[in-house]
């Protein structure tokens, strides 16, 4: 059956000025249907007359195919996997530098603290309480050698306790220790207020932990003319003209600064 016969046309269809093939339908009211030829699968035919218009849409329209929609996830999966690897990356970028102002604050901390307390260092001969001392220090590690310095010194950085009879002046030091559970090694600080007993000044006092995000610690000294490795002893006390201190920490970051010691005679 031909597309004419089957809409109920008797006769051949002429088109309008708008290109447009009359088709008569048997409608209330007068409407005539306007087909346009030729009408795809799931073609719609525009019926108008009267005060209104109906569209009225021929069954087995085309709908999407196995291919299409198999692409169609393909797009989806690739587009979710590109967000997430985006998002991903964002989180590790952010960590990193959260990992890297960690460090800077710690370095800007230690290096303040130990910096203060050297370039204050005060002692002379025959200073009972007075001490200097820098120890190079090596141990093994499942990862390779590590750098231990530690140092003790008598310094005018104290804050005096309201009520208290102490100076200015005591004694700090900075050395390592192992962790209980030996899993590595821990940066301690050590303080010893009084100086007034006849003890010597690196027995008693307190030590608490600092911090163990340091991998290294190396101490210079210049005397001058030269660096060295180590300096002094508890007695006699001699002050070097500067010193280097440079570590690293457990993410490889490394710091270096030198300070110069103010209080040398």
């Amino acid at each position: 059956m031909s597309r004419s016969a089957e809409y109920g046309a008797s006769r051949p269809c002429r088109r309008d000025k708008a290109g447009v093939i009359p088709s008569p339908f048997p409608l209330p009211g007068g409407e005539r249907v306007y087909v346009l030829f030729p009408l795809p699968l799931g073609e719609r035919i525009k019926v108008r007359g009267g005060n209104h218009s109906t569209a009225l849409h021929i069954p087995n329209s085309k709908g999407f195919t196995l291919i299409e929609v198999l692409l169609s996830l393909a797009i989806l999966a690739l587009i979710s996997t590109v967000t997430y690897m985006s998002f991903s990356s964002s989180g590790e970028h952010v960590e990193q530098a959260e990992a890297a102002r960690d460090d800077v604050d710690l370095a800007r901390t230690l290096i303040a603290r130990m910096s203060d307390d050297i370039a204050n260092a005060f002692c002379k001969p025959g200073m009972k309480s007075g001490v200097f001392f820098g120890l190079k220090e090596e141990v093994e590690t499942s990862e390779g050698q590590r750098r231990i310095d530690s140092i003790f010194v008598s310094t005018l950085t104290n804050s005096r306790r309201p009520g208290s009879k102490e100076s200015d002046l005591w004694v700090v030091g900075y050395r390592f220790k192992e962790k209980p559970d030996g899993g590595g090694y821990r940066l301690m600080r050590y303080e010893r207020r009084d100086l007034s007993f006849g003890t010597a000044p690196m027995e008693g006092g307190e030590e608490y932990v600092l911090t163990d995000r340091i991998e290294n610690l190396r101490l210079r000294y210049h005397d001058g003319s030269k660096w060295r490795e180590g300096w002094g002893s508890s007695s006699p006390c001699t002050l070097p003209k500067g010193v280097e201190i440079s570590f690293s920490t457990v993410e490889g970051r490394l710091f270096t600064t030198m300070t110069e010691v103010r209080n040398t005679l």
